[in-house]
């Protein structure tokens, strides 16, 4: 009869017959768990950027490990910066420059980019609504009837708005190419 073996050995056994890991896979392990790592920091940031900042948890790595974590943190930041949501603009760009100093120029050139984005879309917004008034008031509908202008539900806000985001999503394309031949 033949030897009883615990699992354990089993297992051992079979993993003996795969063999060893290379020094490339072992390589590529390691940068994918930096991704990772660089990709839940800036979430946690994202979620409460006045929380810890980023450059204080990069600390508890090797130098190596923070080079490569802090690579994919900023790739992970760059790939958030959209017209979206202006505001969390500002901590993307706040977080890349505090990861990045040199970048602080275009940086500070995607944050006007906002700023003038905002400003536009509040003038188109503020054009629609005066459009909306003056069809009201054409009908006869004006004073305490009248409240907000709901613009979003214009026929003209959705083309106004892809034109906006057409217009400065080119430009801010042009900026994150920027930050990226910067690195």
């Amino acid at each position: 009869m033949s030897e009883l073996k615990s699992a354990w050995e089993i297992a051992l056994e079979k993993s003996n017959k795969l063999g060893k890991v290379s020094p490339q896979e072992e390589r590529q392990y390691h940068e994918e768990k930096c991704r990772q790592i660089g990709t839940a920091i800036v979430r946690r940031y994202l979620d409460d950027p006045r929380g810890q900042l980023l450059i204080s948890q990069l600390k508890a790595y090797s130098e190596e490990e923070e080079n490569l974590i802090r690579k994919a943190a900023l790739n992970e930041l760059m790939a958030a910066l959209d017209l979206g949501n202006p505001t969390e603009l500002g901590e993307i760009c706040q977080g890349i420059a505090s990861l990045e100093p040199a970048s602080q120029p275009v940086v500070e050139q995607i944050a006007q980019l906002a700023q003038e984005y905002e400003k536009a879309r509040r003038e188109a917004r503020r054009e629609l609504e005066t459009k909306g008034r003056e069809v009201l008031h054409r009908l006869r509908i004006s004073g305490t009837a009248v409240g907000d202008i709901n613009v979003e539900a214009s026929a003209e806000w959705p083309e106004k708005e892809q034109s906006l985001v057409a217009d400065f999503g080119r430009r801010l394309d042009s900026l994150k190419q920027e930050l990226v031949r910067g690195r």
